[in-house]
């Protein structure tokens, strides 16, 4: 596997070890995609961009992407992302080093609209592995 995926994996055992601090369902965080047949309200999928190989620091961004339904009125609920984004990001006020590398957030975006009655706001994290003591 690439060191991407190691990536993904480790921020998706965090999302779902502290799922219940976050606010999010533990049943509602995936990796790459949600489920064909899901029909949930809420849901977080975690994927990420090329990591770039090198001999001593591998560098890539991981994406989380947090998925709430749409108002009645149609508009995104933004109480509720606003919500979910601080929780989750208690966890990175500083680098956060999981499972062998260095997590760092920088950067979040404007709630989106998707294509299943959700609306979601996309946060990316810096990643960093050492591999100086290799």
């Amino acid at each position: 596997m690439t060191l991407g995926d190691d990536a993904v994996s480790a921020m998706y055992k965090l999302l779902k070890k502290e799922c219940k601090k976050i606010g999010i369902n533990e049943h509602g965080v995936f990796k790459y995609e949600i489920p064909k047949k899901s029909s949930l309200n809420e849901y977080v999928v975690i994927n990420h961009l090329p990591f770039v190989q090198r001999d001593t620091i591998n560098e890539g961004v991981v994406n989380v992407n947090i998925h709430v339904k749409r108002t009645a009125s149609d508009e995104p609920d933004t109480r509720r992302l606003k919500n979910i984004v601080k929780n989750l990001l208690t966890f990175f006020v500083s680098e956060y080093y999981l499972e062998g590398a260095y997590f760092e957030f920088y950067s979040d975006s404007r709630p989106t609209l998707d294509n299943d009655n959700t609306y979601y706001i996309n946060l990316k994290f810096n990643v960093t592995y050492n591999n100086l003591n290799n």
